[in-house]
């Protein structure tokens, strides 16, 4: 791998993880439109993953270091103050995980035949598109509970299909259960961890072979990634505080239909 396919992988990556356009249906995409697309190794794709985790924990390191606080907190007194501050999202990533492990895992399979099948990737945009038009018209007052948790879970496992958003599902979602469109946002990316970091140690058992020499390309794309991930973190955040989906729904419909029809 050279360095300048690692960066613009790097770049997919980064942007499609956390845009609610689909990071997987968009990478069946590529595969179908380019002949010669290789895809990159295991290993080069955990370091991707990792990257984009990392995103997440520096963009969101105040709340992360305080719901890590909370927790302590359920078992130290001096932190106590900071769990009862806290917990409704330290036990709402923690119920929310649970579906989405099981639902995950359940899929992973299906998933694989899924990814073969293109026309199945623009359906899935289609949805996609639906879900996040209607989210614009969402104006929720509440704030995230254990119910609410629970559900998004299961949205979020069901986004492994491939043209699902996970971002644009689980804030779509939660903006439909009348969550406020900040906190919508701001926990659909921290539930967002357990399920990466789940997903790349997966993963991890099928490395096989590293190849030191394209270590240069593997720093130059997990640097890509981690900044273009930063920057459509930031995009998502102001657009669903502005109620202004609709630009990424007009995207993923005409990708979806130019995928059904044409691809």
């Amino acid at each position: 791998m050279n360095i300048n396919d690692a960066l613009l992988l790097g770049l997919i990556q980064g942007l499609t993880e956390f845009l609610p356009i689909s990071s997987s249906g968009h990478l069946v995409i590529a595969q179908s439109l380019m002949k010669n697309f290789n895809e990159p190794g295991i290993f080069y794709d955990i370091l991707l993953h990792f990257a984009t985790l990392l995103s997440i924990l520096v963009y969101f390191r105040k709340r992360i270091g305080k719901i890590i606080a909370a927790f302590f907190g359920i078992f130290i007194r001096k932190y106590r103050v900071i769990y009862y501050e806290n917990k409704r999202f330290l036990w709402g990533i923690i119920i929310a995980s649970v579906p989405t492990a099981i639902i995950g895992l359940f899929l992973e399979k299906y998933v694989e035949i899924l990814f073969s099948k293109i026309v199945y990737v623009g359906y899935a945009l289609i949805i996609t598109s639906i879900i996040l038009y209607l989210s614009d018209k969402g104006k929720g007052h509440m704030q995230i509970d254990g119910t609410k948790s629970f559900i998004i879970g299961i949205v979020q496992g069901f986004a492994v299909i491939p043209g699902i958003s996970r971002s644009g599902s689980t804030i779509a979602t939660a903006i439909f259960l009348g969550v406020k469109r900040d906190e919508a946002a701001e926990f659909s990316f921290l539930v967002s961890v357990p399920a990466i970091l789940g997903a790349t140690l997966l993963q991890i058992k099928n490395v096989d072979v590293v190849s030191l020499s394209n270590l240069n390309a593997y720093l130059f794309g997990m640097t890509a990634a981690f900044i273009s991930g930063l920057v459509a973190l930031s995009l998502v955040i102001n657009f669903v505080k502005k109620a202004n989906l609709k630009i990424f729904a007009i995207y993923c419909l005409i990708v979806g239909i130019t995928a059904v029809v044409w691809l």
